[in-house]
């Protein structure tokens, strides 16, 4: 599907930082090439949904707790899934960076993957206090929760799977090898957690930052890692959007993310 001429045209959202004493919210118009645009749908397991290993009170792993994880599934259905399927009807890159423990399992997602690292003579000085970090791991996690936790058994949700072709990633750089062949420049990210994986995991807003592209953020198709004093005001999902306003674009919102898409097949 030829996108030649067209435009994705919808309204993005910054924090002015300077000068520090008008510092506040702004929105701007956007422009965006949709043959050079992706969507990246960014850690969308599938535990506590239909089809994935149900939530273990004993393991605090993926969305964390209960009304977290039910809130992330349906994110997934009513949001995630819609912008994908607007994207695909017109031609705008639909992107699925996971795990490598879901990914491990699909071949398609083993394609030009980072050569290993040959590690010598550089500084490695072992931990400081042996021990300590897998003793808080186990202590927030759970113990054996890479083996025994939802975890083990998870993948991607069914409501947002790949389709054949699509980008699948686990890796920065197999992520950007993939992008560039396409010649992508605009990457709008959606998934979980917000102030977690999607800012700095491998094929993440920071990581990705690193090689030039335009970064946003689709604002109401994404949540953070809440505790249950945080879920209701959502703070660490407003951190993690905030964060991302003042530090690497503009945010959008899915309404208008649509809005455009069908403007975009109206022209076709």
């Amino acid at each position: 599907m030829s996108n030649a001429g067209r435009t994705l045209r919808l309204p993005g959202r910054y924090y002015k930082t300077i000068p520090m004493d008008q510092a506040g919210y702004q929105t701007e118009t956007l422009d965006l090439d949709p043959g050079r645009t992706a969507l990246v749908a960014m850690h969308c397991w599938n535990i506590g949904s239909p089809d994935g290993p149900p939530v273990d009170v004993n393991y605090f792993v993926g969305m964390g707790f209960p009304r977290t994880s039910v809130e992330a599934a349906r994110i997934m259905r009513e949001a995630v899934a819609p912008a994908m399927a607007a994207a695909r009807q017109v031609g705008i890159a639909v992107c699925h960076v996971e795990t490598e423990l879901i990914t491990r399992r699909h071949p398609e997602a083993q394609q030009d993957l980072d050569p290993p690292m040959q590690v010598s003579g550089g500084y490695s000085p072992g931990p400081a206090v042996p021990g300590w970090r897998e003793r808080m791991a186990e202590r927030f996690h759970g113990k054996d929760y890479v083996s025994r936790s939802p975890l083990a058994r998870m993948d991607r949700a069914e409501a947002v799977a790949p389709l054949p072709g699509e980008i699948y990633a686990f890796q920065t750089g197999q992520f950007d090898r993939a992008l560039r062949r396409r010649g992508i420049e605009n990457l709008i990210y959606c998934g979980f957690c917000t102030d977690m994986c999607v800012l700095r995991s491998p094929g993440g807003i920071e990581p990705m930052a690193g090689f030039g592209y335009r970064l946003f953020l689709m604002r109401d198709a994404t949540l953070g890692c809440e505790l249950p004093d945080t879920y209701q005001e959502r703070i660490a999902t407003r951190w993690a959007l905030a964060y991302f306003e003042t530090h690497f674009g503009d945010t959008v919102l899915l309404a208008d993310f649509l809005e455009a898409c069908r403007g975009i097949a109206g022209e076709q």
